[in-house]
């Protein structure tokens, strides 16, 4: 399929956590690896069982669709 440079970026409902305020998204490959802003070299990384052992919070945001993100448990209903 060829992508016309115009269209708009197909985004679903996915699973980010906030931790301290800051929105931790998930890796597009690295299954239950969620990074943090800034550049590569500088910027947060931490694992799903990282995050839910500090108290992150899972919430919701439209992002691009990642392939591992149906094995995280909780965020569907939120």
């Amino acid at each position: 399929m060829i992508r016309k440079l115009n269209e708009p970026a197909i985004t679903e409902r996915q699973p980010v956590y906030v931790f301290h305020g800051i929105s931790y998204i998930p890796h597009y490959t690295d299954k239950h690896r969620w990074v943090g802003p800034g550049l590569i070299t500088h910027r947060k990384v931490y694992t799903t069982a990282e995050l839910n052992d500090a108290g992150a919070q899972l919430a919701i945001d439209m992002l691009w669709r990642r392939s591992w993100t149906e094995d995280v448990t909780g965020w569907k209903a939120a």
